[in-house]
């Protein structure tokens, strides 16, 4: 004995063409439309490096190497990857004042050299930035601070990682074109 169903589509009693049956209009292959570009994309924003800088920043407040899986802590006297606790007792606030004065200006830096890429070679280009940071870093530590030297391939890492940050922060705090 064979059993033979009949199916029939279910209509969809909402809809303002008769006999149009549930799931019939579906959107088929979606695409995101493309992101809008940036207003006035050739000219530095202030409000969006001092964002940047203030993101990145942050996040290697709580991650002070650059690394969750190195220090995951929001009370060491860490300035850009160099503990500075060892120079000289430092109130943790001062600290922070300090780390986060060095990422605004290190935000700007990063900013303006991304202005005109794209966001992935724009954050790719933060990070080589970052390590061109850390060279300055390095440079202007030794002549006048020679005490904070030490643990420099954690100190490099941890500017790259502020300066991938830095760039995709900035990248994503541009004012856009509203697409009505």
């Amino acid at each position: 004995m064979r059993v033979r169903l009949r199916l029939t589509p279910i209509i969809d009693p909402s809809c303002r063409s008769p006999g149009v049956a549930i799931g019939s209009g579906m959107i088929r292959r979606y695409e995101p439309p493309p992101p809008t570009p940036p207003v006035n994309g050739s000219h530095l924003h202030w409000r969006a490096a001092v964002g940047a800088g203030l993101i990145a920043g942050g996040i290697l407040l709580l991650v002070p190497r650059g690394s969750p899986w190195s220090a995951f802590t929001f009370d060491e006297t860490i300035v850009m990857g160099r503990n500075i606790a060892r120079m000289a007792s430092v109130p943790l606030p001062v600290t922070w004042l300090i780390h986060l004065s060095i990422a605004v200006f290190y935000g700007f830096i990063i900013s303006a050299a991304v202005i005109r890429l794209t966001k992935w070679r724009a954050i790719l280009m933060g990070g080589l930035i970052g390590l061109a940071l850390y060279f300055l870093n390095i440079g202007v530590v030794s002549v006048l601070l020679p005490g904070l030297l030490g643990a420099e391939s954690l100190v490099a890492f941890t500017h790259m990682v502020f300066g991938l940050l830095a760039a995709g922060a900035y990248r994503g705090l541009l004012p856009r074109h509203v697409v009505a």
